[in-house]
């Protein structure tokens, strides 16, 4: 494990672990590409396409790893009229504590957030890349659902599953660090693989696995980079607030980061660009730090935020600890909803434009100018 994910690991161990006490410019859905797949196509491409909305709606359903069992929650593109007037998905952060610490809390105790999906409804017509989601250290597999559920919209089935090895409950329980995350990734693809052909899943037919993508969070952004180097079938890979240097991919890349991140710095980001083989870019935001990522800022907000929650709930945090919570929730760090069109816009961008759905990098283009104040820099290695 190199010293840059060590770093991450045990960083995000102690902010993570305090943090406990949702129609584009484009056509509508039609194939955009040969292989039957249904992605929307954009006429007049920019470095703005993608910070709204596109024209699907977001299903949502949760699966299983057939080995460890370990929860996997799926986004993928609805009809709108299959989710008009349907209630929307939710995630509760309780679910995810241990159950010894579940039965200190007051009786109904709830710090619930929406998924961007609706459950149970059908898969829209047509064939959808994959992409695959690694949260972060002490994370969970719904905790960036800004994005998540953003990229079904546009024609992408996600996939995210929880890292059992260090997700928040086994961090809580006592986790020793040591991780199965790319083991994890990889067998989430042969599941939507297998999916895609049995004819009893909704996923029957509907599952591009020839167009894979893996996007990851913080100790997930060094899981999806080395699983880029170590799975043929990942095609790209989008590291958010962390990357890893143990094995080199030689598919193209995107690493975003803020640098007012105080958990993996942009400068161990740098070093870790550096080093990678490209094609590749990097995305840098300004003023943003380490939950600029996730929606972790936003869970519990309306009550103070999840320190102040985690307070009301009887959840005590370590006093050293408090600070470290709060990583790019508080000012001066630019508010992670400010930043979130800015890293909707780049992680779409880079899936299509790899998957050859747009054939100019126009919409990675321009980004600096597009969003003065939230993109500070933006490079391409070759």
């Amino acid at each position: 494990m190199t010293t840059l994910r060590r770093a991450a690991l045990a960083g995000l161990s102690l902010a993570l672990v305090a943090t406990v006490a949702p129609v584009a410019s484009a056509a509508g859905p039609r194939p955009a590409a040969p292989g039957g797949d249904h992605v929307p196509a954009v006429k007049h491409l920019g470095p703005k396409s993608f910070t709204k909305r596109g024209p699907f709606r977001v299903g949502e359903t949760t699966l299983a790893l057939p080995g460890n069992k370990a929860p996997v929650e799926v986004w993928y593109p609805a009809r709108p009229a299959e989710v008009a007037g349907k209630p929307a998905a939710e995630y509760d952060l309780v679910d995810w504590l241990p159950q010894a610490v579940q039965a200190l809390l007051p009786a109904g105790a709830s710090v619930s957030y929406p998924t961007g999906g609706v459950r149970g409804v059908p898969v829209a017509p047509g064939r959808f890349p994959l992409v695959v989601f690694s949260h972060g250290y002490a994370g969970f597999r719904d905790q960036s659902t800004f994005l998540t559920s953003w990229l079904a919209t546009w024609g992408f089935v996600v996939a995210a599953p929880d890292h059992a090895s260090r997700d928040l409950t086994a961090v809580l329980g006592g986790a020793d660090g040591s991780t199965t995350d790319v083991g994890d990734l990889r067998a989430t693809i042969t599941l939507m693989t297998k999916e895609s052909a049995s004819r009893r899943s909704r996923f029957h037919d509907h599952v591009d696995t020839t167009r894979v993508g893996a996007l990851g969070h913080s100790a997930g952004g060094a899981a999806v980079v080395e699983l880029a180097a170590v799975d043929r079938r990942v095609s790209t890979y989008i590291a958010m607030a962390g990357a890893s240097t143990d094995r080199l991919p030689r598919v193209p890349g995107l690493i975003l980061a803020g640098n007012a991140d105080g958990i993996v710095s942009l400068a161990k980001l740098k070093t870790a660009y550096a080093a990678l083989h490209g094609p590749k870019r990097l995305v840098v935001l300004a003023k943003a730090g380490h939950h600029a990522f996730s929606d972790l800022c936003e869970v519990g907000a309306g009550q103070g935020g999840l320190l102040e929650v985690a307070d009301m709930l009887g959840f005590e945090v370590p006093a050293p600890l408090r600070g470290l919570a709060t990583d790019g929730c508080e000012p001066p760090a630019l508010s992670p909803t400010t930043s979130w069109p800015a890293v909707r816009q780049a992680t779409v961008a880079q899936l299509r434009y790899v998957f050859g759905f747009d054939r100019t990098p126009a919409a990675l283009s321009g980004l600096r100018a597009a969003f003065p104040g939230v993109v500070a820099s933006s490079a391409v290695g070759r």
